[in-house]
């Protein structure tokens, strides 16, 4: 009988990815469980300069990937739910990789309990990020010498390499809390070296990152700060003195949205070893045409044998969505084009920045099924 029931569920779930364009939901009384997904595929150009070793280089390239997100939902009489994400990546590549896989409880427009795989809130907002790059190869979650940093309050925001994550949230009318962490071996936050060191882990980390956010009409702020709660958990490998794994951040963003008009303005701060990082951001979002300016700032100390002095980086992106292709509301695509620049200001030491202007441009292809 068993066996019955689960054939007869498999052919309508056949039927309903032929009949419904791969979506398929099916509600009973163990609760929902749904099939979805998007498309991105990327056509990339991008110049890159090195003003030091006076050269330039310029690419063209294809990439994107195919999302398919599995989810379910169960509800109980006494109010609580139980739900569950799992987000597969097969990249244009051959890789295949895994974005948001996690299990949560709770009760809904109150508290929810979630671990796993997945990003907690967002602190510094983009907008519509079609294109966007810095200067050097350093992104938002990874900490690479020789490039500048533009720090965002995202180092445990989530989806970090093997780190597990645990987070509570809670919901009072207009007031969202959120308590997120990260608990594992943190060492991958670096590309290679530290300050021209090499790096090793000598217990995992334990990243905590409060989150309070106030939505009144129109406007939503909200503030965060991040930090590494075990001392010494990343060190130099070579014995010297520094703990690398002692990084406190702060962040604070705010939106204002009316209509097809949508601003965001964030802020955030790094106090690290040797290191302080600052950034300041605005976008503008309106009638599908985003406008972007990002402005970051790497300060480091003569301690560090590294550097002295800043490191500026400024970049500008914008994008526009032509949407509903051939009639279709899930179908869009995107062109986007960035601009950045970094800056040394102070004194090399040991390091070797690369001044000079990047700058590329997309064409993206979005399908939501």
């Amino acid at each position: 009988m068993n066996f019955f029931k689960i054939s007869i569920t498999a052919a309508a779930m056949a039927a309903s990815f032929s009949a419904a364009a791969g979506i398929n939901i099916i509600d009973n009384e163990k609760g929902s469980f749904s099939i979805g997904g998007d498309v991105e595929f990327d056509l990339n150009y991008e110049q890159k300069s090195d003003a030091a070793a006076g050269d330039d280089s310029s690419h063209f390239d294809q990439t994107g990937r195919i999302l398919i997100e599995f989810a379910g939902e169960r509800k109980t009489e006494s109010g609580h739910y139980l739900k569950f994400k799992a987000q597969p990546l097969m990249d244009s590549s051959g890789a295949v990789n895994l974005d948001d896989s996690w299990f949560s409880f709770g009760v809904k427009d109150s508290w929810e309990l979630r671990l796993g795989r997945f990003e907690a809130y967002d602190m510094f907002p983009v907008g519509q990020d079609t294109f966007l790059e810095y200067s050097g190869d350093t992104a938002n979650d990874l900490y690479t010498d020789n490039a500048g940093y533009m720090y965002q309050l995202k180092e445990g925001r989530g989806r970090g390499g093997e780190a597990g994550q645990v987070m509570y949230s809670h919901r009072f009318a207009n007031l969202y809390t959120e308590v997120s962490t990260m608990i594992g071996d943190r060492t991958e936050l670096f590309a290679d070296t530290y300050h021209g060191k090499a790096l090793e882990a000598s217990s995992d980390s334990i990243i905590v990152r409060p989150v309070v956010a106030y939505q009144t009409n129109n406007f939503r702020v909200a503030a965060s700060m991040e930090a590494n709660l075990v001392k010494d958990a990343v060190i130099f490998a070579d014995g010297s003195a520094g703990d690398v794994g002692n990084r406190i951040g702060y962040g604070v963003t705010a939106n204002y949205s009316q209509g097809d008009l949508s601003v965001d303005v964030n802020a955030a701060y790094l106090d690290a070893l040797n290191e302080a990082d600052s950034t300041l951001a605005m976008n503008v979002l309106w009638k599908g045409f985003g406008l972007g300016y990002v402005y970051g700032v790497n300060d480091f100390d003569a301690a560090s044998g590294w550097h002295d002095g800043k490191v500026e980086v400024q970049t500008v992106y914008s994008s526009y969505q032509f949407a509903d292709i051939f009639d279709v509301n899930d179908f869009s695509i995107y062109v986007g084009l960035y601009h950045t620049n970094l800056t040394d200001k102070g004194i090399s030491l040991a390091s070797n920045f690369a001044e000079g202007d990047d700058f590329g441009g997309r064409v993206r292809f979005k399908y939501f099924f």
